[in-house]
Parts: structure tokens; sequence; C-alpha cells
């Protein structure tokens, strides 16, 4: 009976190691600048916004996203690979624009002043 008890804590521990998991990186990219809280680049600057590990069991139909508003001034890229996903912000023309963030299956841009989830992005010169 022990070794079956062994055993099965074995099982789980090593299932558990595999479980999906995501990486917010945006948030460590937030500074608060006179009063206004956003991800503040430099033109050509690119950074890690998300990170996706695709382990055991699956995202069960909840998958994160981040995507921009105005790709033009700066844009999310995504980069998968067998086990991961990697979402990069690159700036790419000085203005303001913003992110928003949530499950990739329902997320929606059609209308940027209704998202609560939104991530203000200021790109300067270099």
């Amino acid at each position: 009976m022990m070794n079956f008890k062994m055993i099965a804590f074995a099982f789980i521990v090593v299932l558990l190691q595999g479980c999906a998991s995501a990486r917010t990186s945006y948030e460590s990219l937030i500074e608060t600048r006179d009063d206004d809280s956003a991800i503040y680049l430099a033109v050509g600057e690119t950074k890690e916004v998300l990170s996706i590990s695709n382990g055991f069991p699956g995202w069960w139909g909840v998958y994160p996203a981040i995507v921009s508003f105005s790709p033009e001034i700066a844009s999310v890229n995504c980069e998968a690979s067998k086990w991961s996903e990697v979402c990069y912000l690159t700036a790419n023309e000085v203005g303001e624009t913003w992110l928003t963030y949530g499950n990739q299956y329902t997320i929606d841009i059609s209308a940027p002043e209704s998202q609560a989830n939104k991530i203000k992005v200021i790109i300067s010169p270099k």
C-alpha cells in the first residue's frame, strides 16, 4: 500500500510540473510618469509582453492573448514553439495606443473605449 501511495504521489508531481501557465511580462513594463501609467518605449524597441506555456492539462478554452489597437504605432507579434508561445511588443512609430489582454477566443478590439483590460502604450523618438 505504501508503494502505491509513493508511485501515485510521484505521478501527480510529474503531471503538475507540465501544467500550462502564463507569464504576464507586460505588468513589469508599466511605469508611472506624471500621473500617467503606461508602457514607455522608444521607436524600434522590442519587449516581451506575454509568455504562454502549453503544458498539461491544456487551456480548456481559455488561452491568454494580448493585442494592440494601433499596430502601426506598436505591434504585438507572437512566436510559437512546440511547448510555448512568446509575444513581443515592438514600437513602430511615435504616438500613443492601447493594448488589451484577455482570452484569445473572446477578446474584442472593435470598441477600444469599452475594454476593461487596457494598458496605455507611449512611443517616443529614439
